[in-house]
């Protein structure tokens, strides 16, 4: 549509008829929401990582486990 074609009292009509800020404002919203969301998730996935990265998910038992060669080599 070119607007430059229309009169500007068609234009200024069609202007202030129009919904108004309502639907910007509340498309704002949602993505301030989903934008708190992701960052919920992203430190959710924060602290796993760290947690298996430092070790946390070895048992007690897996932690004093020794390779014991005499086993690894029988075939």
């Amino acid at each position: 549509m070119d607007f430059a074609m229309l009169p500007p009292e068609i234009n200024s009509g069609r202007i202030y008829a129009g919904p108004g800020s309502g639907p910007l404002v509340a498309a704002a919203e949602a993505w301030d929401g989903l934008a708190a969301e992701l960052h919920s998730a992203a430190n959710a996935y924060q602290s796993v990582i760290s947690g298996l990265t430092a070790g946390l998910w070895l048992a007690r038992r897996r932690r004093r486990w020794r390779p014991r060669p005499h086993l690894m080599s029988r075939g």
